[in-house]
């Protein structure tokens, strides 16, 4: 599918275009998630995409439709199991890793994932820890949580599919939804493929709730994106559901909150040539405001 958008819209056909893309989101998302939590003997569910594909507008709805049918939920953010960043620098260092890279798998640490996993499945106290991006630290005492037989558990993150990801969540009944921008929008004039999508919602959201500037999104995106056709895209037909998370509005809707990241890109730093052209594509693109949303909008996790 591909969506055309025209430049030259009214206030009510804007408002109609963003209610008739939430509705039909939420309906997709809806009848995908619903195939899973009718599952009767369902233990752990994998909630997966790549950077910026909707996640968590997609988990709460997983917890709404799981609590609906009696069954209690318990999310665990894979955000959460990054090793600490000194302990990685440490081990570049020692030549053994560079940098750290949140889109890696070598920067998780899985052996914590695993006694984490043993311990909610056993039932057991258990303490989830709480990684922090501002200062780059691994809390391992975070919030105490003492699970029960009947409880689901839902590990939300972008690591799902990384293979030793995978087979610590699989050892018990399983299944996992995928979900990322599937379809291109032509607005403007031009034509934006699903990883531009993502690239500029990562540009707002890394701005607005990591405190990150553009520039530093650029810089990492290169590493995100190689990660990705590594380490995600080759296995995400391994989910049992696909979500296509793509609305029709959003280039529109985030231009306003690019504009000002991007018209003020440091001439000297690195990528500045694509910030200038991705800066050039949204010349001619009608924006459109954020008031117009629904309140469980999946809009919500980036603006």
């Amino acid at each position: 599918m591909e969506y055309c958008v025209s430049s030259d819209l009214t206030p009510a056909e804007q408002k109609k275009l963003v209610l008739e893309s939430d509705k039909a989101f939420e309906s997709e998302a809806s009848r995908k998630v619903s195939a899973l939590s009718d599952i009767p003997d369902l233990k752990i569910i994998g909630l997966t995409g790549p950077s910026c594909s909707g996640k968590t507008t997609a988990a709460n709805k997983l917890i709404e439709h799981l609590q609906k049918s009696g069954r209690q939920v318990v999310v665990v953010s894979l955000d959460n199991f990054f090793k600490d960043v000194e302990t990685v620098r440490r081990q570049g260092a020692a030549g053994q890793l560079e940098e750290l890279d949140f889109d890696s798998e070598d920067a998780m640490d899985l052996d914590l994932l695993e006694c984490t996993v043993e311990s909610l499945l056993l039932s057991r106290p258990t303490v989830l820890p709480i990684f922090d991006f501002k200062t780059g630290k691994l809390n391992r005492n975070g919030s105490l949580l003492t699970p029960t037989v009947e409880d689901v558990f839902l590990f939300e993150g972008i690591q799902v599919l990384y293979p030793g990801v995978d087979k610590i969540l699989s050892r018990v009944a399983y299944k996992s939804i995928y979900i990322s921008p599937e379809s291109p929008i032509v607005t403007g004039g031009e034509h934006f493929d699903p990883n531009e999508i993502r690239l500029m919602r990562r540009i707002v959201r890394d701005y607005r709730h990591r405190d990150s500037s553009a520039e530093f999104t650029l810089f990492l995106w290169k590493g995100v994106r190689e990660n990705e056709e590594r380490a995600i895209f080759p296995f995400r037909d391994r989910c049992s559901e696909a979500i296509d998370s793509t609305l029709a509005y959003e280039v529109g809707m985030l231009k306003p909150y690019l504009l000002p990241l991007l018209e003020n890109y440091n001439p000297d730093a690195l990528f500045f040539k694509e910030a200038k052209a991705l800066l050039q594509k949204l010349k001619n693109v009608q924006p459109i405001p954020a008031d117009y949303l629904t309140q469980n909008s999946l809009y919500k996790e980036f603006i």
